[in-house]
């Protein structure tokens, strides 16, 4: 679906109808049981229901879906938004956003954790209706810039040109709270994961952002598109094991157990369940063993 069918100004249909249109069908499906992640709609895509908006620690917010999580991060002097998702999800974005007590016009950064339809499609849109900086990867920002290209060239959503290229130790700061990029090559060529510091009952702690850090789909062995993707990637989970990990989140929920945390926040339940260490480290050494495995295997069938 192109934006300019509903571009929020000059179009047959505005986007305050499209949102109404979109409104009326997802308060009809969101959310009693939530969709499971993974789970796919006729169309291909990945099915990521409405969740009430709240916040999970400090100026950190939850305004995402079921499967594709979406991050606010609000300050005195604007807001900074972390993935967009699909074009089909973003009123209910917006909405999530509002619901909260913000404008979505205030967003100043829209930033990125891989260029993945699922994660990136609507950054066109939120960035025509924020007016937002994009910040991104030069090798994921050249995918978003070209549309995610497929095969036949057709681009897969709306291009945008990022405004910001960072690397690994580049910052964005506003109103005080600063996010630190970490470019992790492996999901895709420039995954980002992003890291700051919040405090939370009186002790300050990181928060990582991980950015497509699992879920390798291409070959370690033989890459001739990537020929050094297995130097790379096991690049990427040395530099990662070295971050001080505290609160954590995923591109996907399932990754890190989103609903049962959320769930236990919402009860009360103390120490915040999003504080997790332990299984931190616990999801970096797990990764660490699958890809030696994948990669032994792989060496294994190749003669290697």
């Amino acid at each position: 679906m192109s934006k300019k069918w509903y571009a929020s100004r000059g179009s047959m249909l505005s986007w305050t109808v499209f949102r109404v249109v979109l409104f009326v069908s997802l308060m009809f499906s969101a959310v009693e049981g939530f969709a499971q992640g993974g789970e796919r709609g006729a169309d291909g895509q990945r099915i990521s229901e409405r969740v009430k908006p709240f916040t999970i620690v400090g100026n950190i917010h939850y305004v995402g879906g079921t499967d594709m999580t979406v991050f606010l991060i609000t300050t005195t002097e604007g807001h900074i938004l972390i993935d967009s998702t699909y074009e089909r999800d973003a009123p209910w974005i917006r909405q999530n956003i509002e619901e909260l007590g913000f404008n979505v016009r205030d967003i100043k950064f829209l930033l990125n954790s891989h260029a993945h339809a699922d994660h990136i499609e609507a950054h066109s849109l939120m960035k025509e209706l924020t007016g937002a900086q994009v910040v991104m990867s030069e090798a994921d920002g050249a995918t978003l810039a070209e549309g995610g290209r497929i095969v036949d060239g057709t681009p897969r959503f709306e291009p945008v040109t990022p405004d910001r290229f960072i690397r690994t130790g580049d910052t964005v700061t506003l109103g005080g709270t600063t996010l630190t990029a970490h470019v992790f090559p492996g999901h895709t060529r420039g995954a980002t994961t992003w890291t700051t510091v919040v405090e939370d009952g009186g002790q300050r702690s990181n928060f990582v952002f991980w950015g497509g850090l699992g879920g390798v789909r291409q070959p370690f062995v033989n890459n001739t598109a990537w020929p050094t993707i297995a130097e790379d990637y096991a690049d990427t989970l040395r530099r990662a094991k070295e971050l001080s990990c505290a609160f954590f989140t995923e591109g996907h929920t399932e990754g890190f157990g989103f609903i049962d945390k959320m769930n236990r926040l919402l009860k009360g339940d103390q120490p915040n369940p999003f504080y997790a260490p332990q299984e931190c480290r616990e999801s970096l050494e797990q990764r660490e063993r699958d890809f030696q495995a994948q990669l032994a295997r792989e060496r294994a069938e190749a003669g290697r």
